[in-house]
């Protein structure tokens, strides 16, 4: 009998192909971490719904998601049409046009942290962005984060985003690591004292969901919380709401736990799936990138190239007026649970150290942990070490694993996925079938007993 990955590599010797030229091109043949793959990745030829197809008609359901992006699915018609207005009336106007401002309205009818909004191309850009300026109107230098929390990868906050944790990421200053305070995520009381013993910090970020959008989740209580400690001790909360930003609620995770940070940064739903972010906050703190900030020698310069592009807002505005109304939300969170569960149930079934979790429409795949009696009882990620939550997952399990997936017509990322609203109930049966094939490939390989 084949094995998995000598059934992969026959099944899909096209994308082999199409690698092993990429790799000519790109480092790794790839232009994304996270698009790398053991042996190598499939390519999509369109996509649409919840759907995708590779080179040779393969059909994959799909809980990328446009990396969070697409609440919709691929092709929502309304985004679409919006589109394909805009393509006719231009791209790139160099000017101000009245799209900024409607997609602008949208934004601070929803968010509630949102008094000012500068918009930018991604979320790299809005978290570089909101710690530029909390420097800037605090006066002070230190940024804190949270261990396994992303907030794009420049110098001040790639840093402790991935395992191992610890090890410096190349190319960064030591000057420049010196300004970033890594702390425990959920940990309060790390969180107190390095406030009360430096008084060098402008700002604390966090993804509020957790890192990873929930593979180490974070409550409202620890929310609240920080919110507290922060506004005692004069310091700036941001909210990293790249992903959760009108994903988990229409106004994000801050109006889900009712929690307002002094700053959000915003992308991927933000513009329906084009490239497209932004900063939102307190009025006097983006006021700094006024010109007339250039009295107080505080002005903040922002251009670039992108910003608010017509095309992009004419996808935001059309995606977030469908956001508004919360109905896509209830869907994809449902099916989202629904499939977390069944696959747990299938998990439990073969008596696997594997789990199933996350919140919202989020799923989270633990694999290989080593601890086959965690089903007794509820698994519990807030009772688990985060290093066994992010990077955990027994690397030669995975690529098995997810090229099992493939081959049955499921593409979820290795850690994972999300569900959107144009998922269906079939899907998720197609999904969990899918799992149970691969799983007893597994088994028959003896990779897994």
């Amino acid at each position: 009998m084949q094995t998995i990955l000598e059934r992969y590599q026959k099944t899909f010797a096209k994308d082999r192909e199409l690698s092993l030229a990429a790799t000519q091109l790109f480092p790794d043949g790839v232009t994304h971490d996270s698009r790398y793959m053991a042996p190598f990745p499939v390519y999509i030829s369109h996509a649409d719904g919840a759907k995708k197809w590779g080179l040779e008609g393969n059909e994959f359901i799909d809980y990328w998601a446009g990396h969070g992006a697409l609440l919709l699915g691929h092709n929502p018609p309304a985004v679409v049409e919006a589109v394909t207005a805009q393509m006719h009336r231009g791209t790139h106007y160099g000017a101000c046009h009245p799209l900024e401002l409607e997609w602008a309205r949208l934004v601070t009818e929803l968010i509630p942290s949102a008094e000012r909004i500068r918009f930018v191309s991604s979320g790299t850009e809005a978290t570089l962005m909101a710690i530029r300026l909390a420097r800037t109107y605090t006066g002070k230098n230190k940024v804190l984060k949270f261990t396994g929390h992303f907030h794009g990868w420049h110098d001040s906050l790639i840093l402790g985003a991935y395992p191992p944790f610890e090890v410096p990421v190349p190319g960064i200053p030591q000057e420049v690591r010196d300004t970033t305070l890594l702390c425990p995520p959920n940990d309060i009381d790390a969180v107190e004292t390095l406030l009360k013993t430096d008084a060098d910090i402008a700002c604390v970020i966090l993804e509020p969901t957790g890192a990873s959008f929930g593979i180490v989740p974070t409550d409202g209580a620890f929310l609240r919380h920080l919110r507290e400690l922060t506004e005692s001790h004069g310091v700036l909360l941001i909210f990293d709401e790249v992903i959760t930003g009108f994903r988990v609620a229409p106004g994000g995770a801050q109006a889900y736990y009712d929690v307002t940070p002094d700053m959000t940064t915003l992308a991927k739903i933000l513009a329906g799936g084009l490239p497209g972010g932004a900063l939102v906050g307190k009025k006097e703190i983006l006021a700094l990138i006024s010109m007339q900030s250039e009295k107080r020698g505080l002005k903040m310069p922002h251009p670039g190239t992108f910003n608010a592009n017509p095309l992009s807002a004419s996808a935001g505005i059309a995606m977030l007026n469908i956001v508004k109304t919360g109905e896509p939300h209830q869907q994809a969170n449902r099916l989202a649970k629904q499939l977390r569960d069944a696959l747990n149930q299938l998990i439990d079934a073969h008596g696997l150290d594997w789990a199933v979790y996350g919140e919202f429409s989020g799923i989270k795949l633990l694999i290989g942990h080593g601890e086959k009696d965690v089903r007794a009882v509820a698994f519990n990620p807030y009772e688990w070490d985060y290093r066994k939550l992010k990077g955990g997952n027994d690397a030669r399990l995975l690529t098995p694993l997810r090229c099992g997936l493939l081959l049955n017509g499921i593409d979820l990322a290795s850690n994972g996925g999300m569900t959107t609203a144009v998922h269906t109930e079939a899907d998720i049966a197609k999904t969990v079938n899918a799992f149970a094939q691969t799983i007893e490939w597994m088994k028959v390989e003896g990779l897994i007993s």
